[in-house]
């Protein structure tokens, strides 16, 4: 079938898991989605839909990571300002360096950093705590130099409800 995206021209199999590198799909991050979702024709019009959006979604990421720093009351403040933490403080001058360059990096603000963090993965699953569909946005400073991710899920109302640390 063909997915309904306006970004990209993608054919996938039905009830076959889509996982895709960049160099395979022609776009700038990994791309997949879970083989339950692929078989259901609604949950891959959302998947076209939010693909198209992916770096808006990326964006709206970053701002919701930048308010949980900023917000000592967030549930995610110590998530995210840990992750911050790690790169910034615990990977060696030489590797911040590198995670950041051209800057001091043990000048730069947490809020400062989040502007480095790129979209290195779309996908959608189903969420089994919420028995539905959602869309994960994986965010990296550089998966070259470190696994460490802020993984953001989203809704189908394109509403973040969880921000996580993961490797």
């Amino acid at each position: 079938m063909k997915l309904n995206c306006k970004r990209i021209d993608f054919t996938y199999t039905p009830g076959e898991e889509i996982f895709n590198f960049p160099e395979e799909s022609g776009l700038p991050f990994i791309f997949d989605v879970e083989e339950e979702l692929t078989a259901d024709p609604a949950a891959m019009d959302a998947v076209g839909e939010m693909l198209d959006e992916a770096e808006k979604l990326a964006g709206k990421a970053k701002t919701a990571i930048k308010a949980a720093l900023a917000d000592e009351d967030s549930r995610y403040h110590s998530v995210v300002t840990f992750f911050m933490e790690f790169h910034r403080d615990d990977v060696g001058p030489d590797i911040a360096a590198e995670l950041f360059p051209g800057t001091d990096p043990a000048k730069l603000s947490f809020a400062e950093m989040v502007d480095f963090l790129k979209l290195k993965r779309f996908g959608s699953l189903v969420d089994d705590e919420m028995d539905q569909q959602v869309f994960i946005l994986d965010l990296s400073f550089n998966p070259e130099i470190t696994d460490e991710l802020m993984v953001i899920y989203f809704d189908l109302n394109k509403e973040i409800f969880c921000i996580t640390h993961e490797s």
